[in-house]
């Protein structure tokens, strides 16, 4: 029987367009048949720790990841908190659409490739295009969905199902993009995850020993591999 499970290298941490979040219906350079120069920066280069967009900047335009990873943060009393992992196909700015201005500063966790749509041009679409409109909406509910799953995590999980949960999430993140495997790449570094979690360095490392010595999973350096998934998700007690 064939393994699908292949290992998950570096380079194939990026997304095609039609595996993208906001998907080819609504990608504005098909629906404007290619005409990008006023409408679709694609495939911007940023580099690892470039901040792309500080807190309270006007929103005009929406970043979508083809390659790498992004991170959202906040600044309170002076001390970064983060509040979202971007990884490619996902889409920024749609929570800041009230305000007209991003909610969070925005900055690459790896070296990576985005897309950015401008404000304006997906307004205009929204107003024209009704499979447009239901797709951004869909999109803004996914949102609002993954928002109340990461409330429920903080308010009634315990530090070893938050970090099950994580771990899970990251999976079935990338398996929504095609990239099926047990062996995961983490983007981001041990302390930005305890900070996302609400957790200290240590307790991230002595819940991976656990998770370890019951055979979960496998974890060195960057790189974890699930050795038993269902047992990934009861450790976390994930549920949709």
């Amino acid at each position: 029987m064939q393994n699908i499970y292949k290992t998950i290298r570096s380079k194939s941490y990026s997304v095609s367009c039609e595996l993208c979040r906001i998907g080819p219906s609504i990608c504005i350079p098909k629906l404007l048949n290619n005409a990008l120069d006023t409408v679709v920066n694609c495939k911007h280069a940023v580099s690892k720790d470039e901040i792309i967009v500080n807190e309270g900047t006007a929103l005009d335009r929406f970043y979508i990841i083809n390659a790498g990873a992004l991170k959202t943060y906040i600044t309170v009393e002076g001390k970064e908190q983060i509040n979202g992992f971007y990884l490619p196909g996902d889409i920024i700015g749609l929570d800041s659409i009230h305000s007209l201005k991003y909610n969070c500063s925005v900055k690459a966790l790896t070296n990576s490739l985005i897309c950015e749509l401008k404000y304006e041009e997906l307004m205009t679409l929204v107003s024209q295009n009704t499979h447009v409109r239901d797709t951004l909406f869909k999109l803004m509910s996914e949102d609002i969905h993954d928002f109340k799953k990461l409330i429920l995590c903080f308010s009634q999980k315990n530090a070893e199902e938050r970090v099950g949960m994580f771990i899970y999430s990251l999976y079935s993140k990338y398996a929504r993009r095609g990239h099926v495997s047990l062996n995961i790449k983490l983007s981001m570094s041990r302390n930005d995850i305890a900070n996302y979690l609400g957790l200290t360095i240590e307790t991230i490392s002595r819940i991976l020993t656990r998770m370890q010595d019951l055979n979960i999973l496998t974890a060195r350096g960057k790189y974890i591999t699930i050795k038993n998934l269902p047992a990934l998700i009861k450790f976390a007690e994930y549920h949709k």
